[in-house]
C-alpha cells in the first residue's frame, strides 16, 4: 500500500515537471516590443532602502546608465529609518539630478510591514503614470525600464520582470537556482493566463491600478507586501503577465549564509500560503517527492533511482532553458548538484516555518 501510494505521489510530479516544460516551450510569451513605442510615458522607480551602504552605491550606478527619457523619469529613493551611512548616500546623490527625489520614511501605517508603509509614502510623491519598483541590494540592466514599459498594457495593470540571483560562491548559485525553478513555475502560470504572484524588487504598476486596490496602505498587514499587492491588482480585474526576457532582468544579491536564507524562505512562505488550495497542493507535492521516492528506493532500489534521475532530468532542463531565454549560462554540473540543496533547503524551510519564532527581516519582527 505505501508502495503504490509513494508511486502515485512521485509519478504525479514527474507528470507536473513534464508540463512545465511542455508550457514552457510551447507557450512562451513575450509582450513588449521598445521599438514600437513612439511615445514614452512618465515613468516613477520607486526603492526603498534599509540600512544598505554596502549595496546602494551599486544600485545608483546601475540607474546612472538607464536607456529612458531623463525628462520622462522620476527616481524616488527612501532611507527608512537606516542606523547606517544610506540616507548620507541617498542625499549625495539625489543632489546631482532634478528628477532625484528623497522620501524620508516616517511611522505612519501601522498595519503594514516597513517596506509597505515606506512604499506608501514614496508613491505619495510619485509623478509618474507608470511605477516601477526595485530594490536597494539590486542592479538593473539599462534597458530595463524600456522593457517593461513596452511590455505594458492597461489591461495588466502589473508586469512583472526576471530577477537573477548574482552567481559569487556555491551557496549563492544554488540560490539562484532556486530562484529559477521559483520564476519558471510563475512564468508558465502567468502565461496560462494566472500570474501567481508579484515580485517585488522586479515589478511594474500602473498608477491607476494602484489607486483602484487603494494602494500600500489599502492593503491588509502581509510580511511578503509584493504578493498581497498582486493579489489585490488581480481581485480588481486586472490580467497581470511575466515579461521573461534579458532586458527585463534585475541582479540581486544572495543571502550569505543559510541562517539568513532561512529567515527569507520562512517570510516567502508565510506569502504561499496564502495562495489557493491547488497551488498549496502542487507546491506540496515539491517537497513531498523527497520522502516518498526514499520510500520507493527502500522497497526497490533500481526503479526509485530511475525515478528521481528523470525528476532531476525534467527539473536540469526546465532550468536550464529558463535560464537561456534570460541570456544566463548555467553549467550542467550545478544544476544537478542543485538537487541535494533543494532537498535540504526545502526541508529545512518546513522545518524554521514552524518553529516557534518571528519573522526577522530588516532588523525587525514580525
Amino acid at each position: 500500500m505505501i508502495w503504490w501510494f509513494s508511486c502515485t505521489v512521485v509519478l504525479l510530479l514527474i507528470f507536473q515537471d513534464c508540463l512545465l516544460v511542455y508550457y514552457f516551450l510551447s507557450s512562451f510569451k513575450e509582450h513588449g516590443r521598445p521599438d514600437t513605442v513612439t511615445i514614452w510615458p512618465a515613468v516613477s522607480l520607486l526603492i526603498p532602502s534599509r540600512n544598505e551602504e554596502h549595496t546602494l552605491p551599486a544600485c545608483l550606478t546601475a540607474l546612472e546608465e538607464l536607456d529612458y527619457p531623463p525628462r520622462k523619469i522620476q527616481i524616488i529613493l527612501a532611507d527608512d529609518q537606516s542606523s547606517d551611512r544610506t540616507g548620507a548616500i541617498i542625499d549625495q546623490w539625489v543632489s546631482q539630478a532634478p528628477n532625484r527625489v528623497k522620501v524620508g520614511v516616517e511611522p505612519m501605517f501601522s498595519h503594514l510591514n516597513g517596506k509597505a508603509n515606506a512604499l506608501a509614502q514614496m508613491a505619495h510623491v510619485a509623478t509618474g503614470d507608470l511605477l516601477l519598483f526595485t530594490d536597494a541590494d539590486c542592479q538593473v540592466n539599462p534597458k530595463w525600464v524600456r522593457r517593461m514599459v513596452s511590455a505594458y498594457k492597461p489591461v495588466y495593470g502589473l508586469v512583472v520582470g526576471v530577477t537573477h540571483v548574482r552567481r559569487r560562491g556555491l551557496l549563492a548559485k544554488m540560490q539562484g537556482q532556486d530562484w529559477w525553478l521559483t520564476l519558471g513555475m510563475i512564468k508558465v502560470t502567468s502565461d496560462r493566463g494566472n500570474l501567481l504572484t508579484a515580485v517585488g524588487n522586479n515589478m511594474l504598476i500602473s498608477k491607476k491600478a494602484y489607486h483602484k486596490v487603494g494602494g500600500f496602505e489599502g492593503l491588509s498587514f502581509s510580511v511578503t507586501e509584493d504578493f498581497a499587492m498582486g493579489k489585490a491588482i488581480k481581485e480588481a480585474g486586472y490580467r497581470p503577465v511575466f515579461e521573461f526576457v534579458e532586458e527585463s532582468l534585475v541582479t540581486t544579491k544572495a543571502e550569505t549564509g543559510v541562517a539568513d536564507l532561512l529567515k527569507q524562505r520562512k517570510r516567502w512562505m508565510k506569502g504561499a500560503l496564502s495562495l489557493g488550495w491547488y497551488w498549496q497542493a502542487l507546491l506540496a507535492l515539491q517537497a513531498l517527492f523527497f520522502p516518498f521516492v526514499l520510500s520507493i528506493i527502500f522497497f526497490d532500489p533500481s526503479l526509485g533511482l530511475v525515478i528521481w534521475g528523470g525528476k532531476v532530468f525534467l527539473q536540469v532542463c526546465f532550468v536550464w532553458f529558463l535560464a537561456k531565454k534570460a541570456s544566463i549560462s548555467i553549467p550542467v554540473w550545478e544544476l544537478f548538484i542543485f538537487e541535494v540543496y533543494y532537498l535540504v533547503i526545502s526541508w529545512s524551510t518546513i522545518v524554521y516555518y514552524f518553529w516557534p519564532s518571528k519573522i526577522n527581516w530588516k532588523e525587525r519582527r514580525y
